[in-house]
């Protein structure tokens, strides 16, 4: 049975799309606990991946169980629609396409798995053929592309259609994170901060810079107006999103409230916030207001019960923040100044 037949219909529109047009408030945020995401299910381990659909209210739920499970996302009952187990697969990383089709799998494994909302159906894609530096447990997509980040600088970039090997970049150090800056650009980060940005259309370097102060890049995010650089060391370099052209690209910020390696980076869909963990420590997760550059002073509390944050997402229209934690469990919370999923 189709996930589109359990849920009447999972690929349609959210209702309303429209999020207030109010600036948002840099004293406090008003936030609302909801039912855990997968509370009718939780994990048996550590949550690696959490996900939303970019246009229907589902979220999925992924980790080294070898299960992906996907969930209506109403926060009260967030009924489980679907489950999917992938033998001898522990999937280190799950997410959505861009066109909300199919979800992308990696693992540590020589292939990845997609698997078709419509149809419910999952589909092993082979690796490269002779090339074993390229693993896929950590991508980044686009509309048109898949990028896998591979050991020893290599980036392999499927075409998002129909799943074949486009073209393997070769970066000058080892990869740790890389993102779809535009339909035209990909931007690689290696070791000791060193950026290289790349013409999705000649496949070609267009320069390079180095993230100011890091020696390892973690974790990249974009919004419309900034981007965000995780390092090793917590610190979080928030870039004018035009400057990261320039070879001597300065940071707006450094956001210093965290002190171990930044996992992930996610911006809400108006530019205005900007999440940021690391699942080294406990309750490390801070929000970053864009207006004035600070840590949302209000929450999370020493009562809010993150735990150890492995992944955080926010909802198309930013009504709502999951966080997944090793505990196998996604915290779901409503971001009460947004009136939309």
């Amino acid at each position: 049975t189709s996930v589109v037949k359990k849920k009447q219909s999972l690929l349609a529109t959210t209702g309303n799309m429209t999020a207030k047009s109010s600036t948002l408030p840099t004293k406090k945020l008003s936030v609302s606990r909801c039912k855990n995401l997968n509370g009718c299910r939780i994990a048996p381990c550590a949550v690696q991946s959490v996900d939303l659909h970019p246009r229907a209210r589902v979220g999925l739920v992924a980790g080294f169980s070898k299960t992906l499970n996907l969930f209506e996302v109403d926060g009260q009952n967030n009924k489980h629609l679907h489950g999917q187990h992938f033998a001898k697969y522990p999937i280190c990383k799950a997410a959505f396409t861009a066109n909300g089709t199919e979800v992308i799998l990696g693992s540590k494994r020589p292939f990845f798995y997609t698997f078709d909302l419509e149809t419910c159906t999952a589909t092993k894609i082979a690796g490269i053929r002779n090339c074993p530096n390229v693993h896929f447990q950590n991508f980044t997509q686009s509309e048109e592309y898949l990028g896998f980040l591979g050991q020893e600088g290599r980036f392999a970039v499927f075409s998002a259609d129909d799943k074949q090997l486009v073209r393997c970049l070769t970066h000058k150090q080892r990869i740790h994170s890389a993102l779809f800056l535009d339909s035209k650009t990909v931007v690689t980060a290696g070791h000791g901060g060193f950026c290289t940005l790349w013409d999705v259309r000649t496949w070609k370097p267009l320069h390079d810079f180095r993230d100011e102060g890091s020696l390892r890049i973690t974790s990249i995010s974009k919004s419309a107006s900034h981007i965000a650089m995780g390092s090793e060391s917590g610190v979080v370099n928030i870039y004018n999103v035009n400057d990261v052209f320039n070879t001597h690209a300065k940071p707006l910020k450094s956001v210093m409230n965290l002190t171990t390696d930044v996992d992930h980076t996610a911006f809400n869909s108006s530019g205005e916030l900007l999440a940021m963990s690391s699942k080294v420590l406990k309750h490390s997760l801070k929000l970053v207001n864009l207006h004035n550059l600070q840590c949302v002073p209000n929450w999370p509390t020493s009562k809010t019960p993150l735990a150890y944050v492995t992944s955080v997402k926010f909802s198309p229209n930013s009504g709502y923040l999951a966080m997944g934690n090793t505990k196998g469990k996604v915290l779901l919370y409503q971001l009460t100044h947004y009136d939309s999923y």
